[in-house]
């Protein structure tokens, strides 16, 4: 009887994964929303063999363009590796000569993986095109495995905002649904955010890091990708933007002429627009056949379980190591729930902020989160965060010499920093001390304690819990327990009335300001107040020098167009020394940029005096004293700072259809309405001509929330 149970136990349990793991595997039925065209197909094919034939102990030798072409399959050893790369090349410069005959088996290999119609000049220039491809199947199926934990999430995430099901198969290219995966590039998260974007629908600062969240990074990965399906409007753009930024393809397709992918694939040249770019959309297309085919290809895998939270708002700053301590789980329980809170957090150098929603899988609890988070007491509750105390490189630095300067460590300034490489530092940057927190330890206790009633009693109003009187007046639930002869905390009743044990009364200088009224002093002008002044007398470390060298022209360009990358906006010169006016932008930028005069524009560009440039024109500009390279530089620099200002205080939450009524001005009603500025207006609307705006037209608004305290 019991071995019959426990089979059923088996057979129910396998029957539940198969269902979940069936429900996260979607077809791509509709060809339509993602198409499928012939030219992409055999990319398709090479990414498919890539996610299901070889592991990451093996790879492709391939061509870098035609990728039908697949030389041979290698171990993933780079000194094996190169040397069959140099012997392809060698190869096949020797058959661009047009030698087919006496060839070496070897020669002939290489022949063989082109079509018979190859000709030399392919074969020439193929031999710049050798690539390594490392295999993915392992790390496949680990995601296919995580993504239990994920999945239904995603998928209720898409379907809210009207998107295809299919966009939660995203992160089996970006990260094989690794929540705490990292690139070379600096993206970060299961998504894969690079901070520039990231900020717009993220709190991403040194204190929190929402792209390190999974559940929070959803909501700004199908942010993002809504964004750049309304400004590009296909999936497939769509899709190679959350890749290359919606700006760059943007510029693609006014390059090319044509949105159709496959052709932008082909004919595009943009400077970044390489090998992950042109392949980001096959990718995608690829997994998602893959994860169709996922039980024959793999077996039946046991995915993961999606984890069951609580989750609590926080009213104010608490310390991580006493929260965990209330709750009853370990700092390390506490962490893992909440991958969002730096390393800063943990190490004690700054509270979990006020505004912030803390999780934990409920079955580490004894009981509710909110039940547990009300007991707080109100003496470990803070007013404000420990504040920042920064300092600016200077020459002869390194991070040892500050370290000992300010009785730190190295370790703390990199992890206060987020430096992922602790020998480089800056001239002129910026770098986040630790404080003492005796700076910021007004507490709730003191900032909400009322004085004692005069009759020592108290009537409960409605809403009233004991733990929030015991708060109030500064005392404790058990003392008010004891005082009035209850045994139960949760009986009491509007009306009543409760006596008040007395005790210290808070000076008037201890009543600074609640959580809930008059604001927290602002980190920033705390830290200007309290941090110490430079020393003239810098110790230098020759072992470890601040490095002073400056990007060249072009890679400060290249710098601010990945700043820029979810912006779709032309900031190019055109080769008639003409651009296209931005919203926020004047005549006077341009003069300032140019180092010209204003009127030197205007007699260029025949216009009056007085007379405002439009949003949308073309303008042509002198570059005599600038280069257009310059000029573009300071254009885009301008724009970022603009945008990061903005960002800094507001996060994009939604998007919302407006349609155009009879006096409506669209100006008004996005400072008014929406508290959007124009430039980011025009972002979500890049082809709408704001001087024929007509009764009945749809203007896509950015739903913006102002960003959380620090």
């Amino acid at each position: 009887m019991t071995n019959n149970k426990t089979l059923c136990q088996h057979l129910i349990t396998l029957f539940i994964l198969v269902g979940l793991f069936a429900r996260a595997l979607p077809s791509l039925a509709d060809e339509s929303t993602f198409p499928r065209p012939a030219e992409l197909e055999p990319a398709i094919t090479f990414w498919k063999r890539v996610y299901t034939e070889i592991d990451s102990d093996h790879g492709f030798l391939h061509d870098a363009r035609n990728l039908s072409v697949v030389y041979r399959t290698v171990d993933y050893d780079r000194r094996e590796l190169e040397q069959y790369r140099r012997r392809i090349q060698e190869d096949l410069r020797v058959l661009a000569e047009g030698r087919r005959d006496g060839l070496t088996g070897h020669q002939q290999q290489v022949l063989e993986a082109w079509p018979s119609d190859v000709t030399d000049e392919e074969l020439a220039a193929a031999a710049n095109r050798v690539r390594f491809q490392l295999g993915q199947s392992d790390r496949f199926v680990a995601g296919l495995i995580r993504a239990g934990a994920y999945r239904e999430h995603i998928e209720q995430v898409a379907r809210e905002k009207g998107l295809p099901v299919e966009l939660a198969a995203l992160p089996h290219v970006e990260s094989s649904f690794h929540p705490g995966a990292y690139s070379h590039a600096n993206a970060a998260g299961m998504w894969q955010f690079i901070r520039s974007t990231g900020q717009r629908f993220m709190r991403i600062d040194h204190v929190v890091d929402e792209r390190m969240d999974p559940y929070a990074a959803t909501y700004a990965a199908m942010s993002l990708l809504e964004y750049n399906h309304n400004v590009l409007g296909t999936w497939p753009l769509a899709l190679t933007a959350y890749n290359h930024g919606a700006g760059g393809l943007a510029r693609a397709v006014r390059q090319v002429g044509t949105d159709r992918i496959e052709t932008i694939i082909e004919q595009y040249d943009g400077r970044a627009f390489g090998f992950a770019s042109r392949n980001f959309y096959p990718q995608f297309l690829a997994v998602v056949e893959v994860e169709r085919q996922a039980r024959t290809l793999f077996g039946v895998l046991q995915v993961d379980p999606a984890p069951q939270y609580d989750e609590f708002e926080l009213d104010a700053y608490v310390s991580a190591r006493t929260l965990a301590d209330h709750l009853g789980v370990s700092l390390e329980q506490l962490q893992f729930d909440n991958p969002a809170l730096r390393p800063v957090v943990w190490e004690g150098g700054k509270r979990i902020p006020r505004g912030y929603t803390v999780k934990i899988q409920r079955n580490s609890l004894d009981r509710p989160l909110d039940t547990l988070m009300a007991a707080m007491p109100a003496s470990e509750l803070y007013t404000a965060q420990i504040p920042d105390v920064s300092y600016v490189v200077q020459r002869g630095d390194s991070l040892s010499v500050i370290a000992r300067r300010f009785d730190t460590t190295v370790s703390e300034l990199a992890s206060l920093n987020q430096l992922r490489n602790r020998h480089t530092i800056r001239v002129g940057q910026e770098l986040l001390l630790p404080h003492d927190a005796d700076a910021a330890n007004q507490t709730l206790l003191a900032a909400n304690q009322e004085a004692r009633p005069s009759d020592g009693s108290y009537t409960i109003r409605s809403g009233d819990t004991l733990s929030l009187i015991a708060r109030r007046f500064g005392t404790t639930e058990s003392a008010l327990m004891a005082l009035n002869g209850m045994d139960n905390p949760d009986r009491i009743y509007p009306g009543e009335s409760l006596r008040i044990p007395a005790g210290e009364e808070p000076s008037s200088g201890e009543t600074a300001r609640s959580v809930a009224g008059t604001p927290a002093p602002d980190d920033a002008a705390v830290a200007a107040a309290a941090a110490p002044a430079p020393s003239a007398d810098v110790a230098v470390d020759a072992s470890a020098p601040a490095e002073e060298s400056s990007p060249s022209l072009p890679e400060q360009v290249a710098l601010s167009t990945e700043r820029l990358a979810a912006d779709p906006s032309d900031y190019t010169v055109n080769g008639d020394n003409t651009i296209e006016i931005q919203a926020s932008e004047t005549l006077g930028h341009y003069a300032d940029w140019l180092q010209v005069r204003t009127q030197a524009l205007r007699e260029l560009n025949g216009l009056a005096f007085n007379q405002p440039v439009i949003v949308g024109d073309r303008l042509r500009l002198d570059f005599d004293r600038v280069s257009a390279e310059e000029f573009e530089l300071r254009r885009r620099q301008y724009h970022i700072a603009q945008q990061e200002n903005f960002f800094r205080n507001y996060r994009i939450q939604d998007v919302a259809q407006h349609r155009i009524a009879p006096n409506d001005n669209v100006a008004r009603i996005a400072r008014q309405q929406y508290s959007v500025p124009l430039w980011l207006l025009r972002q979500y609307n890049p082809d709408l001509d704001f001087r024929q705006i007509r009764v009945g037209d749809t203007v896509v608004f950015p739903v913006v929330s102002t960003a959380d305290d620090a």
